[in-house]
């Protein structure tokens, strides 16, 4: 699984070391853009083999991509 994350987001870091955590074997990646503009800096957001998830708290956003 492909996830990418966008640098914009305030949180960046930690949301990046929890997904690794959460997906050892799969690929976490930041950008600089992942076509979810104005959403991506208020709020977790991420795109799992090309699919936008969103959410309002990193826990929740880990809970919808475990779902898939």
């Amino acid at each position: 699984m492909k996830i990418q994350l966008c640098k914009k987001f305030s949180k960046v870091d930690k949301l990046q070391k929890k997904l690794t955590e959460a997906f050892p074997d799969d690929t976490v990646v930041v950008k600089s853009c992942i076509d979810m503009c104005k959403v991506c800096k208020h709020q977790p957001v991420a795109k799992v083999d090309g699919k936008k998830q969103t959410a309002k708290r990193i826990s929740k956003l880990i809970s919808k991509i475990e779902a898939l």
